[in-house]
């Protein structure tokens, strides 16, 4: 009961962030304006940043394959891309849903037991996020003098940046002082709560993965995969600068350093990287001279750098909502064809 009431409060929660940015950064919008500038849109490169994120999904698909034979399990094509389909489909209404669905999915057709499977997917986000904070080490050398350029105007912008950077100096270490004391007299405790098991569940799916890759017959095709997947994303991310005149001269470099802010802004538990995609995708290109940042007070009604991340998102949450239902079809006639046969 406690469960259910905390499940309901975190995605409650997930939900009031999500739509709390989306406040922040609309607010100050003219939509007749909005809907014009969309109109100004190139959309043939949007098709194309669609067929980039819709592969992405079948490369994910076809690399979870070469782990599931690892365990000893077989899963056709079809039913692997369909389950990761399914996967980021539920992730747009319940966040971080989409392991759970991808995973149960897949059991109802291929009989392959839940815990297996979830511990492959475990190594895959450990291998993405590696990949995710190596391109992140890279973009931020590639761009630092971008960056450097944005944080001096911020500072430039606050009389009292000094004084209220010691403040903030000082009550980081003093909250990080009072977790240390915390933990130190409350370990015991912690051993005993349920996030201290899940905690040692999830080091378990770890090594359960990790014996998938040790097992690979095929680790060649693996990495092939992998590769695929986050070229895939990058073009998805930097096809689009040449739908809108303003992100237009943007270059490779770029449009990788759009591609790590967006993987974090995705990674933020709201449902579908609503508002925390824009958002950060937004400070990005103001970074990068594109438009500018506002979460309050006035802003410039047609922005780019709001613009952006608002097409590109809703070009993928239509290549989720396409490819996922596409998915739960393909499935649902594999699973009557499974239950015919037996």
């Amino acid at each position: 009961m406690k469960r259910n009431i905390f499940n309901i409060l975190k995605y409650l929660l997930s939900f009031g962030v999500a739509f709390g940015l989306l406040h922040l950064l609309f607010k100050n919008q003219d939509p007749l304006n909005l809907i014009q500038e969309i109109k100004k849109v190139n959309g043939k490169w949007i098709i194309l940043s669609m067929i980039f994120g819709g592969w992405a999904y079948v490369s994910r698909g076809l690399r979870w394959i070469v782990l599931i034979d690892a365990l000893g399990y077989k899963s056709s094509k079809w039913n692997s891309i369909s389950a990761v389909s399914i996967g980021y489909f539920t992730n747009l209404f319940i966040p971080r849903a989409g392991e759970i669905s991808r995973c149960t999915s897949l059991n109802q057709v291929d009989k392959i037991p839940v815990d297996k499977l979830f511990g492959t997917i475990l190594i895959e986000r450990v291998i993405d996020f590696i990949a995710l904070f190596g391109l992140l080490f890279i973009s931020m050398l590639l761009n630092f003098n971008n960056i450097l350029n944005f944080y001096s105007a911020l500072q430039a912008q606050n009389i009292d940046s000094v004084n209220n950077n010691s403040n903030n100096y000082l009550l980081f270490f003093g909250i990080l002082i009072f977790l240390v004391i915390l933990f130190i007299f409350s370990r015991k405790w912690i051993k005993k709560s349920p996030i201290y098991n899940q905690i040692l569940k999830f080091i378990e799916g770890l090594k359960e993965g990790f014996k998938s890759i040790k097992k690979m017959n095929n680790k060649n095709l693996f990495w092939i995969h992998t590769f695929s997947i986050w070229i895939m994303y990058f073009l998805m991310t930097y096809i689009c600068f040449f739908s809108i005149e303003a992100t237009s001269h943007l270059t490779v470099s770029d449009g990788l350093f759009l591609l790590v802010l967006g993987g974090i802004g995705m990674v933020i538990p709201t449902p579908g990287g609503i508002g925390s995609y824009h958002a950060i995708v937004m400070i990005g290109l103001s970074v990068l001279g594109v438009g500018s940042v506002f979460l309050s007070g006035d802003g410039d009604p047609t922005n780019p750098a709001l613009l952006f991340p608002t097409i590109i998102h809703a070009a993928q949450t239509l290549v989720a909502i396409i490819m996922g239902s596409i998915g739960l079809l393909i499935l649902f006639l594999s699973n009557k064809k499974r239950n015919v046969k037996s």
